[in-house]
């Protein structure tokens, strides 16, 4: 650029930036303030004016310095070169007859470390500013088998109340609200109907209630027998505290909110109310299915209590529950059992 296209391209630029002020008015509105120079195909310099007194100062300025001290400056920039700054000692930059210096300067990090870290700014501001609800609702329904335990282990296949493995069910539906402790911690409340199918393993097995307490026999009238089972309903309880791991975020913050990202696991109590229990038969006769229904309580104990616990990865869910409580009534005449559960969450 020629002395004599700066010196045009200076004058020009403060009687233009004179005439649009003036036929702005000093409007205080910063869009009315702006004024744009276009040249070349994508070039243009902005310039801000926010009052008169500013408009004023310019002709103080060496525009053509500025022109020349940029582009030379542009022009010595090399690929490492990554912010640019041009101050002048005196502190009146740009001044008619002041020496300019021209200071490149290099950041201690890359670049691309600059804008993880902005980005990291950014995203901790954001976080700090989300909500993050203190529990969370869920309907949840508990689906596996179940079958109990005498003196530790599973009773003998020829005893009367020994269970069908596969053919004994649990069930259990209803909400469960999981509320935020601290950090990692949590806890899942839950309120649920809770539904045991026993199966005996042999389908002449018959639980019977008598005026001395309850007893298992065989029934020797029925020639096609086809199931045999207990079914009990109970209102239940749980309180399980729950940890969860690998749920951090990019930044290394544990969220609440992303705790269903990686591993949970905890152990907690539940207890529950009898409300309701059946036998049911099922046999052939003469070529029709027959069922035998009988409700009654069978010495059953109306409570129970016990250990539950979870292991959850992502969106699937395993549970244990275990009885402490045992099955039937003190002096009932009935075995010592102790109930067992185990299926996967929904």
């Amino acid at each position: 650029m020629t002395t004599i296209h700066k010196s045009l391209l200076g004058g020009l630029l403060i009687v233009f930036l004179s005439t649009a002020a003036i036929a702005s008015g000093f409007n205080t509105n910063p869009e009315s303030d702006t004024v744009i120079i276009k040249f070349g195909k994508n070039s243009k310099i902005v310039l801000y004016i926010d009052n008169k007194k500013d408009l004023a100062k310019i002709s103080q300025y060496d525009i053509n310095q500025m022109l020349q001290d940029l582009n030379m400056s542009i022009t010595e920039m090399d690929d490492s070169t990554k912010v640019l700054t041009i101050e002048d000692e005196t502190g009146s930059k740009y001044l008619k007859d002041t020496t300019i210096i021209i200071t490149k300067v290099e950041p201690d990090n890359n670049w691309d470390d600059y804008e993880n870290d902005w980005d990291n700014d950014r995203d901790r501001e954001r976080e700090s500013k989300s909500y993050h609800p203190r529990s969370k609702y869920f309907f949840n329904v508990d689906m596996g088998l179940n079958n109990y335990l005498e003196d530790s282990k599973f009773p003998n296949g020829n005893e009367l109340y020994a269970l069908n493995p596969l053919g004994s069910w649990y069930w259990t539906f209803g909400p469960t609200y999981r509320t935020h402790l601290l950090g990692p911690v949590f806890i899942d409340l839950g309120l649920n109907a809770a539904i045991n199918i026993y199966r005996f393993e042999n389908p002449k097995a018959r639980l019977n209630k008598t005026p001395t307490g309850i007893e298992f026999t065989e029934d020797p009238n029925v020639i096609a027998p086809l199931k045999s089972k207990l079914t009990t309903w109970h209102i239940q309880a749980k309180a399980v505290p729950m940890v969860a791991f690998g749920s951090k975020n990019r930044n290394g913050w544990r969220l609440w909110n992303h705790i269903d990202k990686g591993i949970r696991i905890g152990v907690g109590p539940y207890a529950g109310y009898r409300i309701w229990s059946r036998t049911k038969y099922t046999y052939d006769k003469d070529g029709d299915k027959k069922k035998d229904k009988n409700e009654s309580n069978y010495l059953l104990n109306d409570i129970r209590y016990g250990v539950r616990g979870q292991f959850g990865f992502k969106g699937i869910d395993l549970f244990v529950e275990y009885d402490l409580s045992e099955m039937y009534q003190e002096n009932s005449g009935a075995p010592v059992l102790q109930r067992l559960q185990f299926g996967i969450t929904f």
